[in-house]
């Protein structure tokens, strides 16, 4: 009973995220992170005495942290438009 491994290659090489892709996904999940890190930090007491400046950070650092599922979103795209 030995182990069979099998090992298979089509040929075929993945394809790099097109850039345009990625900044489009960017444009769709940046502000929706920074907006929702924004309603976090107005529910958080403690974030009262930083006032505008402070959301505007947290907006910042929010839309920093949407790349993350940018990446994953432009991931899934290319994948379903891929030409195989």
């Amino acid at each position: 009973m030995g182990e069979h491994k099998s090992t298979r290659t089509d040929g075929l090489q993945k394809q790099p995220i097109p850039r345009g892709l990625l900044a489009f996904c960017f444009a769709l999940m940046g502000p929706a992170f920074a907006i929702n890190a924004a309603f976090i930090a107005i529910a958080v007491p403690a974030m009262a005495p930083y006032g505008v400046k402070g959301l505007v950070i947290v907006g910042l650092i929010g839309s920093v942290f949407g790349i993350f599922p940018a990446l994953w979103l432009a991931r899934r795209i290319h994948e379903g438009i891929q030409d195989n």
